[in-house]
This record gives C-alpha cells, structure tokens and sequence, in this order.
C-alpha cells in the first residue's frame, strides 16, 4: 500500500526512498570523472582545496576520493538524527552548503575505527567527497546526477522523499521504537528532512524498476562489460578495497564475490545485492522501516536466493 491507512496499492512505477543505495549512484558519479581525468582516486581533498590546508586537521591532509568513498578517512558518521541536527544550517546553493559543511568537517575530531577492516561508515565522507568532485567538474551533484549519470540509462529519479514531487506517491512509515508494529505513514514534512549537505549519501527516490537497471549496469560491468563505465572502473568500484569498496560493501563466500548495501532513513527500507559469477542482482524496497520491515526484506531474500541463485557459471 502506499499508506497504511489508505488502499491504493502500490504500483511498479512507484518510487521509493534509497536511503543510502543512494551512494552507489554518487560513486558511480565519481568513477565518471575519474575515467574523464578530471580526479583521480588518489586526488588529496587539499589538492583541490589547497587554501585549506592550514585550516584543516592534519588528520585529515592525506584523505583521498577512494579514502571518502570507501569510508577510510576517520571522517564522523553523522548517521544519527541526533547528528545530522548539529550540523549547522549554511545558507546559499546546495553546492555552497556542501562545500562550507566540507570545511566545517575537516576542523571536527576524527572519528575512532569501526572495523577490523579499517573502515568507518559515515555519510559525512560523501558529502566531502561530493564537494571535491562538484569543485573538479564544476557541476552539482544534483545536476550531475539526474542528467549526467541516471538520464543516459532511460532513469528518471527524484531528489528527496517520494512525496516531495507528488504526494500521490508511497509515503515512508515509521515506528516510534524500533520494536514496535504500530507503523504510522510519514513524510519529510512530519519527519526529519535530511541536510541538504549530506544528499549525495541518502537522499534519491526511484522506483524499483529504475534502480533495477542502474544495477544491472553493474553486474554487466563487474562480469566484463564495459557500458556507461569501462569495464576495469566497475572491478576497482567493486574490488578495490577490502570489505567497504566504492559505495557497496564486498564479500566472497562459497567462490562468488558478492556486492552489497542496504539503505534506510527510518521510513523505508532498501536492498540490493549482486553476485558476479551467478549473474544475478537483487533489489528489494519496502516502504517501512523498523525491526519487522528488516527481517521481510532478508527473508523475501533468502526465498528469492533458494529460487534463483545456480552454481557458479564460472
């Protein structure tokens, strides 16, 4: 259903919030312009933004693109509500704010290690990123999304909660505790609207059609396509990294290398997953998020895995 306390039933075209899929579409951005030479993944963030050099923590003066988008830069997380609440309101463009929240961050205690890995998540490092990559190509990232990397693949997308272009579409629905069954339809009006800042790491509405075929992108790439990226940029998105890679976390078990993510901004619930030498791709969008919601969208998987994951074809 669209709303739970209405009937009309949700349908194909519907879009759905990514919450942090989001990133996979931002680093996919990101490996455009490395493939362009505009950046490189071993660009510094003082390398583009040189006059900030005595600004910033000396922590931070060694800190990559692949550092950022694979979540190796110490950066805080600014995952939690209570986070994202102290960021503090920059005024001017979209790409103003980002570029002042980037300057803000690089001043901020650098957050401890979160995995044996080496990696820290944190939707803080995307927005860095983002302003690096807004500064080399002169391009926001909304722009550069929409009409740069998802309009050549036939994909129409929206900026922010499904309901801030047409409130006909399927609204989120939230539980007060996490625990609770007692779901309630929401919006960004009477939830929490994201930082504009932090978009480019959970803030993308698409149908699950459309995410779909962005996926489809990459299990073509990862199994040696080269399509709207060459063949060898989909492996490093994938591969380069230990466990956190390029926007999508990385495992191999039982011989098939698997790419992974989840995203949630507390009223949906996203999941894809992709495994290379089964040839296959899952997505997965509910628009719920609580303990319940979690446990349909990982059960739904498993069924789906039994049905349609063969042995490795290679």
């Amino acid at each position: 259903l669209r709303r739970l306390d209405q009937r009309t039933p949700v349908e194909a075209t519907d879009r759905f919030h990514l919450g942090a899929l989001t990133k996979t579409i931002t680093a996919h951005w990101a490996a455009s312009l490395v493939e362009a030479e505009l950046i490189g993944w071993d660009t510094k963030i003082l390398d583009v933004f040189p006059e900030w050099k005595d600004h910033a923590l000396k922590t931070y003066h060694p800190m990559t693109l692949a550092d950022l988008l694979a979540h190796r830069a110490y950066v805080q997380a600014f995952t939690s509500a209570q986070d994202m609440a102290s960021i503090p309101r920059f005024g001017g463009t979209a790409r103003a704010q980002r570029r002042a929240l980037a300057k803000w961050l690089l001043r901020k205690n650098p957050a401890r290690i979160g995995s044996s890995e080496g990696y820290t998540y944190s939707n803080a490092s995307y927005a860095l990123a983002v302003a690096m990559l807004e500064q080399v190509s002169n391009t926001t990232w909304e722009d550069a999304i929409l009409q740069d990397v998802l309009a050549p693949m036939g994909i129409e997308a929206n900026l922010g909660w499904p309901t801030d272009a047409n409130v006909e579409q399927p609204y989120g629905h939230h539980s007060i505790h996490p625990l609770d069954s007692n779901l309630r339809p929401v919006t960004a009006a009477n939830m929490f609207p994201l930082p504009t800042p932090l978009a480019p790491a959970n803030n993308l509405s698409l149908s699950v059609g459309q995410y779909a075929r962005f996926v489809q992108e990459h299990l073509q790439g990862i199994r040696g396509a080269s399509n709207s990226l060459q063949a060898e940029t989909y492996q490093y998105v994938h591969y380069g990294q230990v466990g956190h890679a390029m926007g999508w976390t990385r495992l191999k078990k039982d011989g098939v290398h698997i790419s992974s993510h989840d995203g949630s901004a507390g009223t949906f619930y996203a999941h894809t997953s992709l495994y290379k030498e089964q040839d296959l791709g899952l997505v997965i969008f509910v628009n719920a998020s609580n303990v319940y919601a979690t446990k349909a969208v990982y059960t739904l998987k498993k069924r789906l895995l039994e049905r349609y994951a063969s042995p490795p074809s290679n």
